[in-house]
């Protein structure tokens, strides 16, 4: 079972969350959110309706105007982060892969805890599992799930936060339809990331190798014969694929990845997520 290596906490020692201009609902915390609240960052006046809190009426504003206002301030939240890691079992084909994604999780979850903020991790494997943060810094965590990654993010939608930092951790190599994911992936979220994580031959398979491939989730066998054609069709489906995730985060305002294994965490902060928006130094 990986672990995270010491790499996650170095990597956290040096950069931060780079943080959405606007952040969603939350629990009561430091930062400003855009709904009304009880903090002390006044926002604007509007008239009193029966419920309202007597201890916000503007008794100066009413004397001036003759209308009974009451004081609209800003909600202050603590945002919250949920980091989903995509544990089925083709996301331990490779050691290396499966050894980036516990090092990212980590990492995002020590930035989240620096700013202060909320942070779960959510394991979507057979059973949608949270991870206490000190278990999976001990322990790590195994990717053996057979369940699609659409089917796991319908059965882990019930614990997902409205208005949080969301980041989706996953090869997103099932079959599935861009639009749709997205839809799951971002649903009620104040932000979305998704980082993908390709092993290499994922990314670029062998040409010339007689394969006989099964299904980490499914069992399903298929004999194969990597040729050029084979490998090009495969190449020009993964395009397709990266190029519907990478579209529909844009329209949603979130952030596509696509990272190789094994390229070091430090180097993936570097060339991958610092020019990506998902962290700032």
């Amino acid at each position: 079972m990986p672990r995270p290596s010491p790499e996650a906490a170095k990597c956290a020692a040096v950069y931060r969350l780079a943080l959405p201009e606007r952040v969603g609902h939350g629990l009561a915390g430091e930062r400003l959110g855009r709904a009304s609240g009880t903090s002390l960052e006044f926002q604007d006046r509007r008239p009193y309706v029966i419920g309202d809190d007597v201890r916000h009426i503007d008794w100066r504003a009413m004397a001036r105007t003759d209308q009974m206002l009451v004081r609209v301030f800003r909600e202050e939240i603590q945002p919250r982060v949920e980091i989903l890691l995509d544990a089925s079992a083709s996301m331990a084909v490779d050691p290396g892969k499966i050894q980036i994604a516990v090092d990212l999780c980590a990492m995002l979850s020590d930035l989240a805890l620096q700013e202060g903020f909320a942070c779960r991790i959510l394991r979507l494997g057979d059973r949608i599992e949270e991870i206490e943060k000190a278990a999976f810094d001990r322990l790590g965590t195994d990717a053996d799930g057979r369940r699609p990654l659409e089917d796991a993010l319908d059965a882990a939608s019930p614990l997902l936060r409205p208005g949080s930092m969301r980041f989706v951790v996953s090869d997103f190599l099932s079959p599935h339809d861009p639009t749709k994911l997205m839809r799951k992936c971002a649903s009620a979220a104040g932000s979305i990331a998704l980082l993908q994580i390709l092993a290499s031959d994922d990314a670029a398979p062998p040409v010339g190798s007689a394969l006989r491939l099964t299904d980490a989730e499914s069992g399903a066998v298929l004999d194969l014969v990597l040729d050029e054609g084979a490998v090009r069709s495969y190449l020009q489906r993964l395009e397709r694929l990266q190029s519907g995730l990478a579209a529909e985060a844009l329209r949603a305002a979130g952030i596509f990845v696509s990272i190789e294994s094994p390229t070091p965490l430090a180097e993936i902060c570097r060339s991958r997520l610092l020019p990506a928006g998902v962290l700032t130094a």
